[in-house]
């Protein structure tokens, strides 16, 4: 379970990006909203301590820039959140590095953008789409496991009711136990397993999942009572809502913020030591700058924490430049201060060190 907040003051926008959220979620995991229309509204559940979102799409310019002191807020009370920022201005892309940003999206925003930077965000945070293989009369589906309600054995030939429908296969019922048990799911009786977090209400005798009565057996009764009322499922549930977010696991990383140009808005964090390759090659370096007068493989670039520099190494035809227009010489490592501005074959994209 991810919590995922959209704080806009344009509510036909918060409704479109709730729908492209929820379209991405579906096949990943469950997830819960949290939509805020105003700065004083999202400012109140902070102050509360009642804010748990750990991705925030928010829009700067809402109510004449007030997202950027939301920002703010978040960083001074050191929430433990990221943020998407979405906006129509240009101007905020460094500032906002430094509030706790995965993204800054330009508005008009296409549903693309909406779903590449959600995805990549899940990806970075291992929060990888969980799936559950069924086979039957030669056909494979992979069942998102946040989908499932219960499974019902009959002689071998499984039915998995899900929020899709029932899919069939045959197989044993306790193999599917064993990959499921990690994902919060029990054994209620020789037939069924059910997911706990579907669960709306129990006794010695059943269970209620999706309006449904699945039947508790003695031989079960016991271990499922207890994980209900020793809490253990929402234990689990309350730790994943705990999990450190990027921002966190990210303080002694650096940054290559792009601030004018093509890549406006991008941000590429580098690991404490770790030497990337910038160049326009997708198959060999580890940030793509396509543009025409990049090289394939253009400069290397290393971030070291202890000093908050950066080493830099240019190898290209048409330079590196930095600060504003000084082309480096090439195959000589320079050391570049937090904020320097870079360009790669010309100076029409400018980027900056975070």
């Amino acid at each position: 379970m991810i919590t995922i907040g959209i704080c806009d003051d344009d509510s036909i926008f918060s409704n479109t990006l709730y729908d492209i959220i929820n379209r991405v979620m579906l096949s990943i995991d469950d997830w819960e909203p949290c939509i805020f229309h105003d700065k004083d509204e999202i400012i109140r559940t902070i102050d509360r301590g009642e804010f748990d979102c750990q991705l925030l799409f928010m829009d700067i310019m809402m109510q004449n820039g007030m997202g950027m002191q939301i920002a703010q807020h978040i960083c001074n009370k050191q929430i433990n959140t990221d943020i998407i920022f979405v906006t129509a201005s240009k101007e905020h892309v460094f500032e906002c590095y430094h509030y706790h940003a995965f993204a800054y999206l330009l508005k008009p925003i296409s549903e693309t953008d909406i779903t590449n930077e959600l995805q990549r965000y899940l990806k970075d945070l291992n929060y990888s789409p969980k799936y559950l293989p069924v086979s039957f009369m030669g056909v494979t589906h992979q069942v998102p496991i946040s989908s499932i309600y219960y499974i019902e054995s009959n002689r071998r030939k499984l039915t998995i009711y899900t929020s899709q429908g029932p899919y069939c296969c045959y197989q044993k019922l306790s193999d599917v136990e064993a990959v499921l048990k990690d994902f919060g799911f029990a054994r209620c009786h020789q037939s069924y397993i059910v997911s706990l977090k579907k669960v709306t209400s129990f006794s010695n005798t059943q269970i209620i999942v999706n309006n449904t009565a699945i039947p508790v057996s003695s031989r079960y009764r016991s271990d499922i009572r207890s994980q209900f009322t020793s809490g253990t499922y929402e234990q689990i549930e309350t730790e994943l809502k705990k999990k450190a977010s990027l921002n966190q696991l990210r303080k002694n990383h650096g940054a290559i913020i792009c601030v004018q140009g093509e890549y406006l808005g991008s941000i590429v964090y580098i690991k404490p030591e770790e030497k990337i390759l910038i160049g326009r090659d997708g198959s060999s370096v580890d940030m793509v700058v396509n543009l025409p007068f990049v090289s394939r493989n253009h400069c290397t670039l290393t971030y070291h924490s202890d000093t908050l520099e950066y080493e830099i190494i240019d190898y290209s035809s048409n330079g590196t430049f930095v600060n504003g227009g000084k082309r480096l010489l090439p195959d000589e490592p320079y050391i570049l201060k937090t904020g320097s501005e870079l360009s790669f074959g010309n100076m029409e994209t400018i980027f900056k060190l975070g």
